[in-house]
């Protein structure tokens, strides 16, 4: 039997838990913050210590490149020889975040609220989250997973702006305009004030006019832009979001509204397509450990 800690790791804090190699639980789930990534690696140590830990499965923030990945918020680089070697164990594992939470599946799906119903027709499955920036992965017969960059693309965000009123003649990325950092940021540009998504969001619900205009294209562009990623990815076994974000705003989701702007503008031989393409919310907390382990369970079997 071989102890394992599962690691998420963000920009200033990590959750992580304990399990093992002869469990399918987890436990001990917490959030620790830090400073820098020196204090990172101290606490990463002392827990690794403190639990006997013979194995860690990671995941983390950037894209992943052959066994190393480059944090997207921090100036730090994750290697699994480099982590083997220096905390001393026998194995170490790196996912990319959004690798993760698809390799979540088994453990969050009764978990799972639609907000649009419907029929599988293959075993593809899209994960996509706004959080800090936009995460998404795809998720083939719930075993072969692919981490994307999609939050990085250009193609469809000059229309998208469109939907908050605004332009631009600077490169915006998707994740400028679908993130929780987006909707801070496009609230500044209408309200010359600096709030955070969850403080946006309560004013979306105390019906503050600049918020309600912020979130409504928000939402607009959300489902234009899943609409677009299920055709690119023939996603027929569903789209599932994932993230803090998406457990506080699917409550406000006007359901007819998003299914109209979801299938806005597709011609009817894909609006058939996607029809069948249902779309729903994991409201498990710390669906990435899940992943962590359900990975770790997959490759050992």
């Amino acid at each position: 039997m071989s102890n394992l800690l599962l690691v998420d790791i963000g920009g200033t804090n990590m959750r992580h838990a304990i399990s093992s190699s002869d469990s399918n639980e987890i436990t001990d789930i917490c959030k620790t913050v830090f400073s820098d990534m020196t204090e990172f690696e101290d606490k990463l140590e002392n827990l690794i210590k403190e639990n006997s830990i013979d194995e860690l499965i990671a995941s983390v923030a950037g894209p992943k490149i052959n066994e190393s990945i480059a944090m997207t918020n921090r100036d730090y680089i994750f290697n699994t020889n480099e982590i083997t070697k220096k905390f001393n164990l026998k194995k170490c594992y790196l996912l990319n975040d959004w690798e993760a939470i698809a390799h979540s599946f088994d453990y969050v799906c009764d978990s799972i609220i639609n907000i649009k119903e419907g029929e599988s027709y293959n075993n593809t499955v899209l994960y996509l989250g706004p959080g800090t920036g936009l995460g998404a992965s795809v998720a083939i017969n719930n075993q072969f997973v692919l981490a994307t960059e999609v939050g990085n693309t250009t193609n469809s965000t000059k229309s998208l702006l469109n939907n908050f009123n605004i332009e631009s003649n600077t490169i915006v990325t998707l994740e400028n305009i679908i993130s929780g950092s987006a909707i801070s940021n496009i609230y500044k540009l209408k309200a010359n004030t600096l709030l955070t998504s969850e403080e946006i969001l309560d004013k979306y619900v105390q019906k503050d006019p600049i918020a309600i205009d912020v979130m409504d294209g928000f939402i607009k562009s959300l489902a234009q832009s899943l609409s677009d990623l299920a055709l690119t990815f023939n996603s027929g076994g569903g789209i599932l979001l994932a993230g803090s974000l998406m457990r506080s705003l699917y409550p406000m989701i006007d359901k007819n509204d998003f299914y109209k702007n979801f299938m806005l503008n597709k011609f009817d031989s894909h609006i058939d397509m996607l029809n069948l393409i249902s779309i729903g919310v994991i409201t498990k907390e710390c669906s990435p450990l899940y992943g962590n382990l359900s990975f770790y369970k997959k490759l050992k079997n």
